[in-house]
């Protein structure tokens, strides 16, 4: 028997409705890379040439907020105003360029300070490279002290100065500096200050370096020429290896010995002076020949143990003329590229 149904377009021949899709299968291998592909066209002879751009931002100077200026002070131990650095005083120095040339630039001149201190033993000093060692107007005593509730200057507080080496050579330097209290009084103030060092603070656009050679013989500035530095130094000047200046035992301006104030042009066995307002005749004075005060100098290595365990001491008024053998030399050097 044959029977065949139709309804809703269902042919009952083949069974029931068709079922529904299966889940996708499972991702295929890669296939063989195609071969190369064909240059199509023509090479281009290059475009035109676009319109200038925009102006750029301004670039730095020392006029703007973006340069880095090198601030470094320069003391004379003198008491005449020293003598700015420039490139033409340089041996060797090619740059013709106006603002290279003049490479550091006055900020302001002073007197070399050291060291300030307070009736309680405590106080603070300025490192002789720093703009802070170099006061504009010399005073005996240039600070105060302050709590929450006061300010006050006290008589017993003090100010330690640089002073300037002895420029006679007839004098030992016992006999050039005063051994006696020298009051500061009013219209009298040259016989303290024509003692005392002056100075000058600068900003240079090239970065200064000391060098010390640990021995007498004044080393030479470095040159970079190799391993992917490049860049020349010139010496600005020569001097001897300080480390640090105390006017009272364990009270000292303490000295960077990669800074220029760590090489000073003239040596002396001590280059402090010692201000305060209460003398021993309760009159502000200063006093040059402290018997607490040291210079502390790098030695030079060159030295036995023997030659350099004491050296003096002396009677006043004599010296030994080579003091300064026993002193390490250095070099200050401004660096530039090239």
């Amino acid at each position: 028997i044959n029977i065949t149904f139709q309804s809703s377009g269902i042919n009952a021949e083949y069974g029931g409705e068709p079922g529904a899709p299966g889940r996708p299968g499972e991702e295929g291998e890669c296939g063989a890379d195609g071969p190369p592909g064909e240059w199509i066209g023509v090479m281009s002879g290059g475009g035109t040439r676009g319109a200038p751009g925009d102006p750029g931002y301004p670039g730095a100077t020392l006029d703007t907020t973006y340069a880095q200026a090198n601030q470094y002070t320069i003391h004379s131990q003198t008491m005449f105003i020293p003598d700015i650095p420039n490139g033409r005083q340089l041996a060797g120095w090619t740059d013709s360029n106006e603002r290279n040339v003049n490479f550091a630039t006055k900020v302001m001149e002073g007197f070399s300070s050291s060291y300030f201190g307070t009736s309680d033993g405590s106080g603070t000093g300025q490192p002789l490279s720093s703009s802070g060692s170099c006061i504009r107007q010399f005073k005996i005593q240039p600070h105060m002290e302050c709590t929450s509730e006061t300010c006050e200057v006290l008589g017993d507080d003090y100010s330690v100065w640089m002073s300037i080496a002895p420029n006679d050579t007839d004098k030992t330097f016992g006999e050039f500096y005063p051994q006696e209290e020298i009051f500061y009084e009013e219209g009298r103030e040259h016989l303290v200050t024509d003692f005392i060092s002056r100075c000058v603070v600068v900003d240079s656009i090239y970065p200064w370096l000391a060098i010390h050679s640990f021995t007498d013989e004044v080393p030479s500035c470095p040159q970079g020429d190799q391993y992917g530095y490049r860049f020349e130094s010139f010496m600005l000047w020569e001097g001897y290896s300080l480390i640090s200046e105390m006017a009272d035992q364990g009270k000292a301006s303490s000295q960077d010995l990669t800074l220029p104030g760590s090489c000073i042009k003239k040596f002396v066995p001590l280059s402090t002076a010692r201000c305060s307002l209460s003398g021993a005749a309760g009159k502000p004075y200063c006093n040059f020949a402290r018997s607490g005060a040291v210079n502390m100098y790098v030695r030079n290595s060159k030295c036995s143990s023997e030659e350099t365990e004491t050296v003096g001491p002396y009677a006043y008024g004599s010296q030994r003329e080579d003091m300064d053998y026993y002193v390490s030399r250095c070099v200050v050097c401004v660096i530039k590229g090239i």
